[in-house]
């Protein structure tokens, strides 16, 4: 019977030993499942606020989009109009004599300052 009493002794041995290492173990996978749900929560949190600013940038864009074309029809308008002036221009001025002739420097001085130095822009201008 002694040696029934030391296997029942090691069996009792192995059985601690064991349910100290799988309670090590469960207090090991208990921490890194709270590590884990730290993670994911901050994930969520880094979501939410990327979803908020790509929401901020695409209403961004829409409204600059939306300005661009409004300034390309703007600037489409207005060289449309530059054209009927010059064209209107040309047909006033196409029979007179006046208008072939090169304007007085004083006069190209006033229209056309040189902004750099402040000084006119040098030389006649034909129409």
């Amino acid at each position: 019977m002694s040696w029934l009493t030391g296997w029942k002794n090691a069996a009792l041995l192995g059985l601690l030993v064991t349910a100290i290492i799988l309670a090590f173990n469960g207090a090991t996978l208990s921490s890194r499942l709270d590590l884990a749900q730290e993670t994911v929560s901050n994930q969520g949190k880094l979501l939410e606020q990327q979803t908020a600013l790509i929401g901020v940038m695409q209403a961004s864009d829409a409204s600059n989009r939306a300005l661009m074309a409004a300034q390309l029809l703007n600037e489409q308008q207005l060289r449309q109009q530059a054209s009927a002036n010059e064209r209107k221009l040309r047909d006033a001025i196409k029979d007179d004599d006046c208008a072939k002739r090169d304007m007085p420097g004083a006069v190209v001085e006033l229209l056309q300052p040189d902004t750099k130095s402040g000084a006119a822009a040098a030389g006649p201008v034909a129409p």
